[in-house]
């Protein structure tokens, strides 16, 4: 079972992307044929940005390496979207704004797992 990242709450501003995943026929002339490629053909990319302390930022940076580490996806809940998705991180950074905060930005791509 995937554990839930820490986190719940980015600030507003993230993006949503869906990444549809079809084939495209086209004829000579300009018809075209669309087919959706494989079961889950609509995944999902976030790009977040998260406003920590500096505790609960080493507890989100210890979050994401353990799953680097162990190979497994976690949960997140889109914010407006009441579903838990699987998601992993392919990538995030942090930069300090000022004393004691952190602004941690990352990308979730959702993954699809029995």
């Amino acid at each position: 079972m995937a554990q839930p990242f820490p986190f719940a709450n980015p600030k507003y501003g993230y993006t949503v992307t869906r990444s549809p995943k079809m084939n495209v026929l086209s004829f000579g002339d300009g018809f075209q044929q669309r087919l959706t490629k494989g079961l889950n053909q609509n995944p999902v990319s976030l790009n977040l940005r998260f406003d920590l302390s500096q505790t609960e930022s080493n507890t989100a940076i210890t979050f994401l390496n353990a799953r680097i580490t162990d190979g497994e996806s976690f949960t997140f809940t889109i914010p407006n979207e009441n579903v838990n998705k699987n998601f992993t991180c392919t990538n995030y950074n942090t930069s300090i704004p000022f004393l004691n905060r952190v602004i941690l930005s990352c990308t979730f791509q959702e993954v699809f797992e029995p």
